[in-house]
Parts: C-alpha cells; structure tokens; sequence
C-alpha cells in the first residue's frame, strides 16, 4: 500500500515494564513511538526498529525545518506498515539501569527482547494501540549500526522475529583476528576498546555513558550530498551512548557467533561510500543458515542512510522486501454490516 505522510496519524508514545526481563531488581521502562498506515485495519507487518549509537528513536523520524522526507518511519507507514521505533535501556526516554553495572549488549538486548515479544502480544490482542485492530502478522527486526548488532543477538536468543533488516552493521569488522572461544582473549579486546572509546571521546572511567562530540564522526556519518542543515538537526537530537555497549559492538569476535544462529531471512544494507563493513560483498556469508540474504548498496550514501540523498530508494527496497521474505499475514475474518 502506497500513501504519504499527510495521510497517517501522529505517533503514539508506548511504554514497555522490561523489570523482569532485564533482572536488575530495579523497575526499568522503554518508551517507544509508533506510527500507523493510513488504514491500520490493513497493516502488513510491524516494524521494531532500533537506533544505533548516539540516537534514539529520532534517527527513524528526523523533522528537519523548512524540509520533509527525512522520516523512514512515515515512509514505511505510508507503505503499509505499523513502525516502532524503540530507545534502549540506557537511551532516549527510556529508563537508565546503570545501578545493575555497566550497560552492555547483553543487558540492553534482553530490553529490547522483551518489548518485542510484548509487540508480538499485544498486537495479536488488539492491545498495542488503540488504532490497531488485533491482527495476525509478522514481526520484522530492523536496525541500524549497534541497533543491527542488537537485533541480532535478540534474534538469535529469543526468535520474535520473522525477518531481519540489518542496516550499516558489519559482522566482519568484528572478524579482524581469529575467531576464538577463549573468553579472556575476548574480554581483553573488549577491555582495550573500552580503553580507546574512553580516551577518544573524554570519558571519565567512572561513567557509564556518555554524550560523543559527533565532528569527528561526520565524514562517517555524512556523505557529502547531506545539507548543513539537516546534519544540524540531527546532531540536535542526539542521544547519550552506553559506554560499554558501544565499546563491545566495535570488539572483534564479540557479534559473529550470533549472526551464524539467524536462520530468517536477512536485508542488509550498507553505504556504498562508507560504512562499518570492511567488504560488503562477504558479509552475506556470515548469515550461513538463513535462506534469503540480501545485499543492497545505497549508492552515494555514508554510514547513516536515513539522510542521505538515495535514502527513499533504500525504503522502498526495503519495503518491497518485507512481503517476500515473511509469512503471508493471516487476518480477522470480515464481518457483515
């Protein structure tokens, strides 16, 4: 289903009780915006979509001023899909859990898991909003940087999801040395890049996370086709990063063995520019047990694709995607007026 921005309804802040999952003892919440279609009764599948280091949800719908277009979640909407985008432990408006130590990859997965399977629930229930009838549809995972690195490790230990769309996330950046299962070899790496993201970006030992100067990361980031302005509102936006987490998704050896368990379907999709994966061509072969890995290269785009100039032709691709790779949605039956 096609239709514009014009046509969908404003997003509904939901929040998700993740005390249990995460463990901690603490109560902890993640606070998350969805976006319907034009015609929820029609929705062909909910999207969880996951920022990645230094964002939170604002990285999925970008307002820019004096501009329009800058927001995947109301593309995809206006597609056909329900899109969630969702702030970690840690990020954005979600709960900070510091007080059950540093926040890692494993404690913000078990977050983000938890409001999947709630997702899952409630959608099925008629619960999730009160715009969305209960519907039998897949859930599909996306993410974008330590946001695919984390739709990953939940995919692999907890199966929400019907499909994967792994956005500037290279699992072979992580396969620098070689694979090993010895846990202090790992835990050294992770150790030595904590000790290189502290000192790169003038982060006290004492804190679990922290605001990154973002001039250092526009030639990543940005290609050159990005306006001033629209760099500017998104470095407007920014999000704290959890030290350790952004410390473990740039260790080698930390994210291989999860991605070799995905057996969905797996979008991946890369800048052709710049982006986090050394050879984009070789990063399907990490996903050996899906049945459907597919690579698409944003022409002209850097790391962060959602605001480069190409990004639509990335949604839309992304978009057509969905319905080939996940399982035709069963829907309530008709009734007669």
């Amino acid at each position: 289903m096609s239709g514009t921005a014009a046509h969908l309804t404003a997003p509904t802040a939901i929040t998700f009780d993740v005390t249990g999952a995460v463990g901690s003892g603490a109560s902890l919440a993640q606070t998350a915006r969805l976006f319907l279609p034009e015609h929820p009764e029609r929705t062909s599948a909910v999207l969880v979509c996951l920022a990645g280091g230094t964002y939170d949800w604002h990285y999925w719908h970008l307002e820019v001023p004096g501009r329009r277009g800058y927001s995947f979640a109301e593309h995809l909407a206006g597609r056909g899909f329900a899109v969630l985008a969702l702030d970690h432990l840690g990020v954005g408006e979600s709960s900070d859990p510091t007080d059950a130590g540093p926040v890692g990859l494993s404690l913000l997965a078990r977050g983000d898991a938890a409001v999947a399977h709630q997702v899952k629930q409630r959608v099925a229930a008629g619960t999730l909003s009160a715009g969305l009838p209960p519907l039998d549809i897949p859930l599909i995972g996306v993410g974008h940087s330590m946001g695919a690195c984390l739709t990953t490790i939940v995919q692999a230990q907890q199966r929400p999801y019907a499909a994967l769309v792994l956005l500037g996330y290279g699992v072979d950046i992580t396969n620098v040395y070689d694979e090993s299962n010895d846990a202090a070899a790992l835990e050294d790496r992770i150790a030595e890049s904590e000790r290189i993201f502290r000192e790169l970006n003038g982060v006290v030992p004492q804190a679990n996370s922290c605001i990154v100067p973002r001039a250092h990361l526009r030639a990543i980031f940005h290609a050159p086709d990005v306006p001033d302005d629209v760099i500017a509102a998104d470095d407007a936006v920014e999000s704290v990063v959890p030290v350790r987490a952004a410390s473990e998704v740039t260790t080698p050896g930390y994210v291989a063995k999860f991605a070799k368990a995905i057996d969905v379907p797996v979008f991946i999709g890369l800048g052709a520019v710049l982006d986090m994966s050394p050879d984009p061509h070789a990063e399907p072969a990490n996903y050996r047990l899906s049945p459907d890995v597919t690579l698409h290269l944003v022409e002209g785009s850097a790391h962060c694709h959602n605001f480069a100039g190409n990004r639509t032709i990335l949604w839309d691709r992304i978009a057509a995607w969905i319905p080939q790779s996940s399982p035709s949605p069963r829907r309530p039956p008709r009734t007669e007026a």
